[in-house]
């Protein structure tokens, strides 16, 4: 009855990563050459701006049928050291293809809802000197078994 994140972030790595006017915009991963830099929880030390990066923060059972449904939140943002415009325009991209448009193929489950709750957007000075710009969005996502 517990999701396997795997599956839930290959959901996610599918659906981004067939999303051209999203990795055309993308440095490629520091370790993976050829793709495109959608990274699960955090980004590799050197990585190549831009990129985004997907996390699971929270969520569990919701209880309130006799079927197993999740409500779990998801930390979805893009990082630039460009300007808080071009995080915002990767960002944009991302929404696009994620707000109300529920997975079909996390495994063993139906995704009901998928859908923006919150924008975050922060502005990062790191002892390199070089400012780091995120802009993202909570999304929230209901899958039943």
């Amino acid at each position: 009855g517990v999701i396997q994140v795997t599956e839930l972030n290959a959901a996610i790595m599918s659906r981004l990563g067939t999303v051209t006017a999203l990795t055309s915009n993308l440095a490629y991963l520091k370790n993976g050459g050829t793709a495109p830099a959608i990274i699960d929880g955090q980004a590799p030390e050197g990585q190549t701006y831009p990129y985004v990066v997907f996390s699971l923060q929270g969520g569990g059972d919701l209880n309130d049928n006799p079927h197993r449904t999740k409500s779990l939140v998801l930390f979805i943002r893009a990082y630039s050291t460009h300007s808080l415009k071009q995080a915002g325009s990767i960002d944009a991209v991302i929404d696009t293809a994620l707000h109300l448009v529920p997975f079909s193929n996390v495994t063993g489950w139906t995704n009901t809802w998928l859908a923006r709750e919150s924008d975050l957007e922060t502005v990062e000075n790191p002892p390199t000197g070089t400012q780091v710009f995120m802009r993202g969005g909570l999304y929230r996502n209901r899958i039943t078994k």
